[in-house]
């Protein structure tokens, strides 16, 4: 059915087909860059040690060399002692001829003796000459290794792409003053654009920054080495660089491995610029849309209130009932189309909590289904539903907003391309091994590849280019990725040009297994307040929709004290009784608002309060949590109007 497709989020402004390249480009050539530097660190770090390993064996060799010679020189004068004890034997021999016979033994016994020390002294030298041509052979060895080393060491110093310098660091008591440079690879002079061998970082230029001399001075002394970023003013760039002490420790000899990263910055600067203006521009849409949305509603409210009023008046004229009914149709499309706007400030201003709670979907599922049931009927769409009794952890009802989302758009736009054609919907679960996946499949003409994450952009629909209210507003799709967002799960997407559709977003599993007899109640849908011989203090500026408000509320049987202004307000307050409720517009003449009429109110008595308002904008949502009141947009539907009368009235 095609791959998985992940959720864009927020607004974008740029050609993303043109800047997707150029990105991937960048972010490969930097991760390039990276891995060359980290090779090249570990190729001269192993060099260095093969160095030091092949120095310290030759002078293991040298110290071994030295002791055979030792033993030879010994060898030899116990080689001369024997030679001097053998005279003085025959000395005595030659003045003791007398007493030969009487010796004769002796003797004999004597020249065995010097025989075998004569041979113990051959074989000793023989040994001796074996080790040192051994040893020679070995230090030879020893010093091809040592020389191949520093042939490929050179080598890699040649080709290597980051600059190379090596240098002392020359002190002024405890503080760095200057830096001779001692080597310097082609690299660095490419980089650098000149050669530094011989010269002091001062007589280059004397404008080079402070913190150069710092960092360089730190890994000489105190041994510290640092990798890091700096703007090098005299060169115009920006310079990654990795220094490091090398020699003695009584030497201040530092190494410095760099690259030239300012493309890199200005690329980042760049794309910080670019995230900025997108950020700018998805503010300026939040709050066109929140002001346009106020000013849509301000009529709408009039007319959907005088249109509750006339229902219970027009009594059984056909031609009225249906203009009533055409009346009502319409103001239910526009506030389906400011319903969803104030879905997405709701989203966009985090004022929507998550509740996580372990529960069976199976009764929500199949609830969903039944109330959609008519709907898809009447587009010749067959609606099948396969629950799950598996149970699931996430909020339910961010959940049920979610899927029924997804219905709504399958059962609109899942249509196949031949109208004669019968439509088919399903959604279903599926086990999976991190949790429940919610699919919602329809056999309509599928999405093409190319449109598969602009479909999730807030009024984007692709085959509805007359813009026909009854396939909704391409909102859906935009919300139920923020919820997706909001529950930390992702909408994955499989479609096929002609075939159909799958959208679906995997939920983790219950984390008690006894939670699958857990269910989730159905909403209210509806509410029987007592209303009747409660006082409304009702504040609203807008002429039309403070006398149809106010024929409604007594029409429900609530005393209704209307006002048009907070200094109107300020100024009926003394001869007021208490009211029970404050119901009042957000926007009010004089640069006033909703929460002045509240604070008002509330310094005289501790009152609940309501605030309509046509402004979706986030701030207003916060505003109203933190006065604790509740919140209806424009147009507030006479039952959502009820509903919260009832809610905040006290029995």
């Amino acid at each position: 059915m095609g791959k998985s497709a992940s959720i864009r989020a927020g607004d974008d402004t740029r050609d993303p087909e043109r800047e997707l390249p150029e990105r991937e480009f960048l972010v490969q050539r930097v991760t390039e860059l990276d891995q060359s530097l980290e090779q090249a660190l570990v190729t001269a770090q192993d060099a260095q040690e093969e160095a030091r390993l092949l120095a310290a064996d030759r002078i293991q060799m040298e110290e071994e060399m030295n002791a055979q010679r030792h033993e030879i020189a010994a060898l030899r004068e116990r080689l001369a002692l024997s030679e001097s004890r053998q005279a003085e034997l025959l000395d005595a021999l030659a003045d003791t001829n007398q007493r030969l016979n009487a010796l004769s033994r002796d003797e004999s016994y004597l020249s065995e003796e010097l025989q075998t020390s004569y041979e113990e002294l051959q074989t000793l030298t023989e040994e001796l000459e074996q080790a040192n041509a051994d040893l020679e052979q070995r230090v030879e060895e020893r010093t091809t290794q040592l020389s191949e080393s520093e042939r490929r060491f050179r080598a890699l110093f040649e080709a290597m792409d980051e600059g190379f310098l090596l240098a002392d660091v020359m002190f002024d008591g405890d503080r760095p003053a200057d830096v001779l440079y001692l080597e310097m690879n082609p690299a660095a002079r490419r980089m650098t654009g000149e050669d530094f061998v011989g010269r002091r970082l001062r007589e280059i230029s004397p404008a080079f920054e402070d913190h150069w001399y710092d960092v360089f001075g730190r890994a000489a002394r105190d041994g510290e080495s640092t990798r890091q970023e700096l703007y090098a003013g005299p060169l115009e760039k920006w310079i990654s660089f990795y220094v490091f002490k090398v020699g003695t420790p009584e030497q201040r000899r530092i190494a410095v491995i760099f690259r030239d990263v300012t493309e890199r910055k200005q690329t980042q600067e760049q794309l910080k610029r670019a995230k900025e203006a997108a950020e700018a521009a998805n503010r300026a849409k939040t709050k066109f849309l929140a002001a346009a949305s106020h000013d849509l509603r301000q009529p709408i409210q009039a007319a959907a209130l005088y249109a509750h009023v006339l229902l219970g008046s027009v009594g059984a004229d056909p031609i009225a009932q249906e203009s009533l009914s055409r009346l009502k149709a319409s103001i239910d499309s526009l506030n389906g189309m400011l319903s969803g706007l104030l879905d997405l400030s709701r989203l966009e201003a985090g004022v929507i909590e998550v509740s996580v709670s372990d529960f069976s979907p199976a009764a929500l599922m199949t609830r969903l289904a039944e109330e959609f049931r008519g709907v898809a009927e009447a587009s010749s769409i067959e609606l099948r539903c396969r629950p799950s009794r598996l149970a699931v952890s996430t909020d339910p009802h961010l959940l049920e907003r979610l899927l029924r989302n997804l219905l709504s758009n399958a059962i609109a736009h899942g249509r196949p391309k031949d109208m004669d054609g019968r439509g088919r919907v399903l959604v279903g679960c599926r086990r999976r091994a991190d949790g429940v996946e919610f699919q919602v499949w329809d056999n309509g003409p599928g999405i093409p590849e190319d449109a598969r994450e602009a479909i999730f952009e807030e009024f984007r629909q692709l085959n509805n280019p007359e813009r026909n209210a009854t396939q909704g507003f391409g909102l859906g799709l935009s919300i139920v990725s923020r919820i997706a967002r909001l529950l930390g799960v992702e909408v994955a997407l499989r479609s096929r040009v002609g075939s159909g559709s799958v959208f679906s977003v995997t939920v983790p599993y219950a984390r008690k297994p006894e939670a699958g007899a857990v269910t989730v109640p159905a909403p209210e849908t509806s509410r029987e307040p007592r209303l009747k011989g409660r006082t409304v203090l009702l504040v609203e500026d807008d002429e039309q929709v403070r006398r149809s408000m106010t024929m409604m509320l007594k029409r429900w049987g609530l005393r209704v004290v209307a006002v048009s202004s907070t200094a109107e307000l300020a100024a009926t307050l003394p001869s007021l009784r208490r009211p029970h409720v404050v119901l009042t517009d957000y926007r009010l003449p004089g640069g006033d608002s909703g929460r002045s009429v509240v604070e008002l109110v509330r310094r005289r008595w501790p009152v609940p309060g309501i605030i309509i308002t046509g402004d979706t904008a986030p701030e207003r949502l916060r505003e109203a949590m933190s006065l604790g009141c509740r919140l209806l947009h424009k147009p507030v539907l006479p039952a959502d109007l009820a509903g919260a009368l009832g809610e905040v009235l006290p029995s």
